[in-house]
């Protein structure tokens, strides 16, 4: 008996708390983001660098203005990247008639959390919709990417996971956190930036902003939104490296 009353303790654990993340699921999240499992979103991974300060849906679905980077039909631009095992690839979004680009995390949970809902999508939309994954973090080598996205799990991210170094695409099409997606029409232009859908825990969705988006591109509509929020913890290194350093003081001219 005293060998099984540990077990039957954390089983009793284990049963309270799934049926509080069942039953409570915003208790659970608030309780995770205490204890550092899973950060709040916007939270910085970085050192110095500010939270991101997500704006607010518009409520014509527009892109806002302040947004930093890409709007609604600005190009993408030549994208040549490698992947995570050194695999050069070049984009080329003629050849779909729409292209996603979403940046991901090898430690970011919300990253973790939205990777079986992109495979998903993936696999729902492939013949017409290429998605490709994005790395732009300086704090993950890519031996931590590679033992992430190669670990052998079964829901593990199956897209082709580019690796950039020094955050000059993310800064030029504004992204500022996993998992943060970008869609492209068969020209290259952007259609659509922002969340995947309206909540990180998937028990808690009610609205799938980018199978909708896509649904209506692909029938030719114009998508409800241009853009909304997304849902991220971790925001990528160098955030807000697209804004101008402020002028140095000059020195005051010395005294004849």
């Amino acid at each position: 008996m005293k060998y099984l009353t540990p077990l039957i303790v954390i089983a009793l654990v284990v049963f309270t708390g799934y049926a509080t993340y069942l039953f409570m699921p915003e208790t659970v999240e608030e309780c995770c983001e205490y204890l550092g499992l899973l950060a709040p979103e916007g939270v910085s991974e970085t050192p110095g660098v500010e939270h991101v300060d997500f704006e607010a849906a518009t409520t014509d679905g527009s892109i806002p203005d302040s947004l930093p980077g890409l709007k609604l039909n600005d190009p993408a631009g030549e994208i040549t990247l490698s992947d995570i095992d050194g695999n050069k690839h070049t984009i080329d979004f003629s050849t779909n008639k729409f292209t996603v680009i979403v940046w991901v995390s090898s430690f970011c949970p919300t990253s973790k959390i939205y990777e079986e809902r992109l495979n998903t999508l993936a696999s729902d939309f492939a013949g017409d919709v290429k998605f490709w994954a994005v790395n732009s973090s300086a704090m993950e080598s890519l031996d931590e990417l590679r033992a992430h996205f190669h670990d052998g799990d079964a829901d593990r991210l199956r897209l082709t996971v580019l690796k950039e170094e020094g955050n000059a695409l993310a800064d030029r099409f504004g992204a500022r956190v996993s998992t943060e997606c970008f869609v492209f029409d068969n020209q290259g232009r952007l259609q659509y930036r922002g969340g995947i859908d309206d909540a990180r825990n998937p028990q808690r969705v009610s609205v799938r902003y980018l199978r909708l988006v896509l649904k209506q591109l692909l029938a030719g509509k114009t998508p409800d939104w241009r853009y909304l929020p997304a849902k991220g913890c971790c925001p990528i290194d160098k955030l807000g490296a697209d804004k101008p350093e402020p002028a140095k003081a000059q020195p005051a001219p010395e005294q004849q």
